[in-house]
C-alpha cells in the first residue's frame, strides 16, 4: 500500500492512529508502513502534535446527579416533573424530536471518561519517534464520534485566528441538497449554530468566543444554507460529543 499516492485516506489513517482508535493488525501495519515511508512518518506526527494539546487535561470531574438533570431537562430528555412546564411550542416537535434520538445520561459520563482516556494515550503513547514537521494550528477541543462510537469529527480552537477549525474523519455521504452544520450545546440553553460546514473536509467557523457554559457539541444533516430553525437542527444529527477544553 502507497498511502503517499492517496493524500486523504493517508491523513484519516494517521489521525485514526493518533487517536488510538486503529487497533491490531491495520495498526501494526501503519507503524511499519512509518518506518518505511516517511510521508507517513510526518502525517502521525502531524496528528500527533495536533492532539497533544488534549492529553494536557485534568482528570475530568464527574459533576453531581443534579447538574446532569438539569441539563437533561434543558435538552428535553427528561420531564420537568411540574403542572407548569411549557410544552413545545407548535411547529417545533419535528425540529426537536431529534434530541430523543440520542444517548442519555449515561452516554454523557461515558463519552467524558472515554475522551478523556483516548487524550492520556494521544499524550504518552508512541512505538515510534516521529520525525519532526511544522507543528500543527490549533488544540483539540472536541472529538465527535459516530453512532457507531467511532471518532468522526475532530473541533479545534485555532486562537490568533479566532476560528474553530473542523475536520472530517469520516465517510458519511451528502448529496448536493445536503450539508453538514456544527452546532454548540449549552447546559442552560437550546442548541446554538456555529456555523456551516457544508461539504469540506475541513472548515473554518469564524467565531470570537465559544457561548457561555457549553458542554458539548453536535453536527447535524441540514440544507445547503443550513438549519432553517434558529435555535435547533432540522435533520438528523449524525455526530457528537463532549467539549474536553473551553477555548480561550
Amino acid at each position: 500500500m502507497n498511502l503517499a499516492r492517496n493524500p486523504d485516506l493517508l491523513d484519516r489513517m494517521a489521525a485514526q492512529y493518533a487517536l488510538g482508535v486503529l487497533r491490531g493488525g491495520a495498526r501494526r501495519r501503519m507503524e511499519h508502513l512509518a518506518r518505511q515511508e516517511p510521508a507517513v512518518h510526518a502525517a502521525i506526527a502531524h496528528w500527533q502534535r495536533r492532539l497533544a494539546g488534549v492529553a494536557e487535561l485534568h482528570a475530568p470531574a464527574v459533576p453531581i446527579d443534579a447538574v446532569w438533570c438539569g441539563i437533561e431537562r434543558r435538552l428535553g430528555w427528561k420531564a420537568e416533573g411540574t403542572a407548569d412546564a411549557k410544552a413545545p411550542a407548535k411547529g417545533t416537535q419535528a425540529s426537536t424530536a431529534w434530541w430523543h434520538r440520542w444517548h442519555g445520561l449515561a452516554f454523557w459520563r461515558a463519552s467524558a471518561l472515554m475522551f478523556a482516556t483516548v487524550a492520556v494515550v494521544v499524550g504518552v503513547g508512541s512505538l515510534v519517534r516521529w520525525q519532526a514537521s511544522p507543528p500543527a494550528p490549533g488544540v483539540v477541543v472536541a472529538v465527535l464520534q459516530s453512532q457507531q462510537s467511532q471518532p468522526a469529527v475532530l473541533v479545534s480552537w485555532d486562537a490568533p485566528g479566532r476560528a474553530l477549525v473542523v475536520r472530517r474523519l469520516d465517510d458519511l455521504p451528502l448529496t448536493p441538497q445536503q450539508a453538514l452544520q456544527l452546532w454548540a450545546l449549552p447546559q442552560g440553553g437550546k442548541p446554538i449554530s456555529l456555523g456551516v460546514i457544508g461539504h469540506a473536509r475541513e472548515a473554518r467557523l469564524p467565531l470570537d468566543a465559544l457561548p457561555a457554559n457549553v458542554a458539548a457539541l453536535a453536527v447535524s444533516v441540514e440544507p445547503p444554507g443550513g438549519s432553517p430553525h434558529a435555535d435547533a437542527p432540522s435533520g438528523p444529527v449524525v455526530f457528537q460529543g463532549p467539549l474536553l477544553k473551553t477555548p480561550a
